[in-house]
């Protein structure tokens, strides 16, 4: 591991657990341990590659760096991953732990000290909101209606809109365009992005961060974009899990017709599945 510093930012102590020193103590020992660069361990007889902001670490070697109880750790983490600061992947006998965006926070010169938990934005949307307002833009002029990723890209704007309750503008020159854009040309598919869309929106909406980081531009930016997308397929998919247990449930003590409502969300969440992974649902 590097010898040197890490990053701890202050936004840090906008969390509610942040007035808990177990937790910030918890917090800064994955920071100080987290990999600084690509490495291969072998894990569950694979070699495996590690990344920037991962490490193998357990509830029994934090509990037993602080003296704590292994509990109290594993309720930490519960929590930190619930608040994305961090993920966990097990394995037989080991866990990985990615902090998450490790290399907006660390490796960024430019960071800001006010980042968000889980996304940093190039500029604020406020400040894209007044770009945006002082360009005078000929349309017609500058914006080629037979490009594919242009057409795409505003449908994919128009979407937003509706389903976060936004007016951004969908002309060329908006930041947020160019930012569809270039994850349109970077080969994520029009599909893809709405999957985050509708998880960021139901992440954010109608919070106190909505304002600031319900945006393209903050959710489709190069080292956000997998990330929210792996967030979003392991939110349905735990919704899904979810639904079938509720599901279950209510056939046993409410009958079909209660059921069959559920069932019916359970459908619609596999039918999703489905059509992102290319097969034809067959219907029962």
């Amino acid at each position: 591991m590097s010898q040197g510093y890490v990053k701890i930012f202050r936004k840090v102590l906008d969390n509610p657990n942040a007035s808990n020193h177990i937790f910030l103590a918890v917090w800064s020992y994955l920071l100080l341990k987290a990999s600084h660069k690509h490495y291969v361990m072998r894990i569950a007889g694979e070699d495996r590659t590690l990344n920037p902001g991962d490490m193998v670490c357990s509830c029994r070697k934090v509990a037993e760096f602080f003296g704590i109880n292994k509990d109290t750790v594993n309720n930490i983490f519960n929590t930190m991953e619930r608040d994305s600061m961090i993920r966990r992947k097990m394995y037989a006998r080991k866990t990985v732990i990615s902090v998450v965006n490790w290399s907006s926070y660390q490796e960024a010169a430019d960071t800001s000290p006010d980042a968000s938990w889980d996304t940093s934005p190039d500029t604020s949307p406020d400040t894209n909101k007044k770009k945006e307002e002082r360009r005078d833009i000929d349309d017609s002029a500058k914006e080629d209606e037979n490009d594919g990723t242009l057409i795409a890209s505003r449908e994919i704007m128009d979407e937003f809109n509706k389903r976060a309750g936004k007016r951004y503008k969908s002309h060329a020159g908006s930041t947020h365009i160019a930012t569809i854009r270039a994850r349109l040309t970077d080969g994520y598919t029009k599909e893809e992005l709405l999957e985050v869309i509708d998880h960021k929106v139901a992440e954010l909406k109608g919070t106190e961060n909505d304002a600031k980081w319900l945006n393209p531009t903050s959710m489709f930016r190069p080292q956000n974009i997998e990330r929210n997308l792996d967030f979003a397929r392991s939110h349905l998919d735990m919704e899904e899990a979810k639904l079938v247990r509720e599901y279950n449930q209510v056939k046993t003590t409410m009958g079909n017709l209660e059921a069959e409502t559920i069932k019916q969300k359970i459908m619609k969440i596999r039918e999703r599945k489905e059509k992102r992974n290319g097969r034809t649902v067959l219907q029962s």
